[in-house]
């Protein structure tokens, strides 16, 4: 037996109430007998032994009734007959990932899913404790009444969510409603990629009941699975990218800022083969500019378009100077004469300087390596004092080792893929381990800090920071040159560089591309938000989780825009084939493979998901027969008192 309110255990006590009261109604002091009452003794001793057993059934009956009471007061739990279900603490994991928004008859299946879910709560009792865990991570808890308000505000999001990493967290709360039954109840649409390849959730001891819920027909969708502008920056000219999955023919419609400036029409195509095409195009705008690539609305409309944002300015201004090396010096040479940058004069404004960390007369911004001879390591440590750089070089490293992109939590500190893939796996072989050393800041002091909570660290060598970024530098702890790196070596290196001139170091701030919900770091200079309808929304620290609405969002330093925030849905979500309530049946059995533990089942039908899930609540709440009892006791008491 388990108590949900053990503290009320204490009113036991108040059963010594009317045992004193008994005990003190005993006669006491000397008896003295009277020739006039005689008889009336003889009579009392001849009934004595049943006037005994009265005041003892009457004791009885007042010691259950107080006992009853307190007991029903614990709450008791117990395998014994009962009335009800056992109280449950039951976390409800609800499924509203994009592809439950699929509309057939105008009614969605993520309708379904909430209608089954409302119906689950409702059977809850107030003894019960319940949490409603959706895709995105988001918990709500509270009464079923809350539950039901929360469960009528609910839509479906903008992208996949993580319903593996939704499950972990209801197996954690259904565990701390102990003393109650612990159950999870997972309700899905079944959808291929509901749990990625690699998430397997170990439940334990925890029962999870899952339930999946298909379309009631062939599903027929239309998508855009990506689009991208190229370059990021336009000069004022440039190409779109896009890729289109459809069922048969389809039209497609290219906007910027709102107006259709291109269409066109494409064929038939899977969601694993999609179209690819591209349309050149120029903008007559300037500044940040907000495209989109739509076809025309089907069952799924989460992904009937999809954005990208451009950068439409002058080509960015470097001044290249010699310490820079040969291998530098020409990659920046190539890209001003495919015109992506100007070569400008040293110290101009917003010119950045590309050179060895050891040259004299630099001004920020800056795009820094390491010096070439060990000699100059003192004179190059004194130019990033002078510039305020929060960073000092070490003392030489010559062993190899690869190179590693930070991620802080699994999100990289820069979210652009080509910003990470350029520095991964890269090998290094001359290395001046950096050191950070904030003293020379305001607000600093001296002394270094742990590398691991810098978060302008970009990419590590050897355990020690290698490539770090701040506000108008950027610097890396090796000459750019194939004896101490193969970073100058690599493809993704001239992208990477343009991209670091123009957005981290130039004028047009970053442009990151994420997925509804996903958690992204690195965003200190960032003060708000500004989404498609204009408002802006403060942020606050260094971490920001991506808005759950596709679209662009501008990112701001107070008045000026510094980046773009590219929001997206991913392309795995638009493949709704075997969504149909026929192949419900198989995606619970492939559902289950990805949730271990003592006690995991897939059920077919929303009725069997109730059943299942209360008949693991073992036993019955005795609220109602322990009150029952102590009513009767004291109506037993009253009529027993009374003759």
């Amino acid at each position: 037996m388990a108590f949900l309110a053990p503290f009320f255990l204490s009113l036991a006590a108040l059963a010594g109430v009317p045992l004193l009261v008994h005990l003190l109604r005993r006669k006491v002091g000397r008896t003295v007998d009277f020739p006039a009452v005689r008889y009336l003794t003889r009579m009392e001793q001849e009934h004595s032994r049943d006037l005994k057993l009265r005041h003892r059934l009457l004791l009885f009956l007042r010691l259950l009734a107080v006992i009853a009471l307190a007991l029903a007061a614990a709450r008791p739990i117990a395998r014994l007959a009962g009335f009800g279900h056992a109280p449950v603490a039951l976390a409800i994991v609800l499924d509203n990932s994009m592809s439950t928004g699929v509309v057939e008859q105008e009614r969605m299946v993520f309708d379904s899913l909430r209608a089954d879910a409302r119906a689950l709560v409702a059977t809850l009792s107030n003894d019960d404790r319940a949490w409603l865990v959706t895709a995105d991570g988001r918990v709500i808890g509270g009464s079923p009444s809350a539950l039901q308000d929360a469960l009528a505000a609910l839509t479906p999001l903008g992208g996949r969510g993580d319903l593996a990493a939704a499950t972990r967290r209801a197996v954690g709360l259904a565990r701390s409603g102990s003393p109650r039954a612990p159950v999870v109840a997972v309700v899905s649409d079944g959808q291929r990629q509901a749990f990625a390849a690699d998430s397997v959730v170990d439940a334990g001891p925890v029962p999870v009941v899952m339930l999946a819920h298909g379309a009631r027909g062939t599903v027929r969708n239309r998508a855009v699975l990506a689009a991208r502008a190229e370059p990021a920056r336009w000069t004022p000219a440039g190409t779109v990218a896009f890729a289109i999955s459809a069922p048969d023919s389809a039209e497609w419609r290219l906007l910027l800022d709102g107006r259709t400036v291109a269409r066109g029409a494409v064929g038939a195509a899977p969601v694993n083969a999609p179209t690819r095409m591209s349309q050149r195009l120029a903008s007559a705008s300037s500044g940040w500019v907000r495209g989109r690539v739509e076809v025309d609305a089907d069952a799924l409309r989460g992904d009937d378009a999809r954005w990208f944002a451009v950068r439409v300015a002058p080509p960015p201004t470097v001044a290249i100077r010699p310490e820079s090396g040969p291998f530098l010096s020409a990659a920046l040479a190539t890209l001003v004469d495919e015109q992506r940058l100007e070569r400008g004069r040293e110290g101009s404004e917003r010119s950045v300087a590309v050179s060895g960390a050891d040259a004299p007369g630099l001004r920020l911004p800056v795009l820094l390596t390491a010096p070439r001879d060990p000699v100059r390591l003192g004179e190059a440590n004194r130019t990033l004092a002078r510039l305020g750089i929060p960073w000092r070089f070490g003392a030489i490293a010559r062993n190899l080792v690869l190179a590693r992109a930070v991620s802080a939590d699994g999100v990289p500190l820069d979210t652009n893929a080509s910003a990470v893939r350029v520095f991964e796996g890269t090998p290094v072989r001359v290395r001046y381990p950096l050191v950070y050393s904030p003293g020379d800041r305001p607000g600093g002091s001296p002394g270094a800090a742990p590398m691991a909570t810098v978060a302008d660290t970009l990419a590590t060598a050897g355990g020690s920071a290698w490539a770090v970024a701040g506000e108008g530098y950027l610097l890396i702890a090796s000459p750019l040159e194939p004896d101490a790196t193969d970073l100058p070596l690599r493809g993704a290196f001239v992208p990477w560089l343009l991209e670091a001139l123009s957005r981290r170091l130039g004028e047009d701030g970053r442009l990151i591309e994420a997925v509804p919900g996903e958690r992204i770091a690195g965003l200190r200079s960032v003060t708000g938000i500004e989404g498609p309808d204009g408002k802006v929304v403060g942020t606050n620290g260094d971490r920001l989780t991506v808005p759950n609405t596709s679209g662009v969002y501008y990112l701001r330093r107070q008045a000026a825009r510094v980046g773009a925030l590219v929001v997206n849905p991913e392309p795995e979500e638009s493949d709704v084939v075997g969504m149909d309530q026929a192949a419900a049946d198989s995606a619970g059995a492939r559902m289950r493979t990805y949730v271990t533990g003592r006690d995991v089942v897939s059920v077919p039908s929303a009725g069997a998901w109730q059943r299942q899930i209360f008949d693991r609540a073992a036993g019955h709440g005795l609220l109602l027969p322990l009150v029952a009892l102590a009513l009767a006791a004291l109506l037993a008491e009253a009529w027993l008192a009374r003759h």
